[in-house]
């Protein structure tokens, strides 16, 4: 969480990422945290956190990580995992119309100790942020001020190439 200096103010950028931030404490997911906020025209438009479909059980729930259990990594066994992404979530609560233009601002979190994850979207939700017609991602990489990337969403990594 990026917090200004006495009578000063944080980049409105980092205000966002720390939205997204503060919705990734909301997270169910044991293996990681992750937040997201979609924002068109300075005006926030919708949040998601990673979690389980609305009245299921989460792995918080549970008190395991089918993924973990298997030691498995960032974009391997998502057809085992019990959340869906916050990048999905957020855009699961607007329309196409609301999304075109907008940016998505996206923060992750170890859960062992709070720490910044360096944020990335998987193939499955870069491939729907694209489809969404959201124009930028801003990725939260790492602690403290104007820490963060600027993707176009064109230019994120939406499928795996063959080895």
């Amino acid at each position: 969480m990026v917090i200004p200096q006495p009578n000063q103010r944080i980049s409105k950028i980092d205000a966002y990422l720390n939205c997204a931030e503060n919705f990734a404490y909301r997270s169910t997911c044991i293996k990681r945290k992750y937040g997201a906020v979609i924002v068109k025209d300075d005006a926030v438009i919708s949040t998601g956190y990673n979690g389980s479909p609305r009245g299921f059980e989460n792995c918080c729930d549970i008190g395991y990580c089918p993924r973990i259990q298997r030691k498995m990594h960032q974009g391997e066994g998502y057809g085992m995992c019990r959340a869906i992404h916050a990048e999905a979530n957020a855009l699961l609560n607007c329309s196409r119309e609301q999304t075109i233009g907008a940016d998505l601002y996206l923060a992750g979190i170890n859960p062992q100790d709070c720490s910044v994850h360096r944020a990335k979207p998987c193939p499955m939700c870069a491939r729907t942020i694209i489809q969404a017609g959201i124009r930028n991602v801003i990725l939260r990489v790492g602690e403290g001020p104007d820490n963060y990337e600027i993707l176009p969403a064109k230019e994120l990594e939406w499928f795996t190439q063959e080895d």
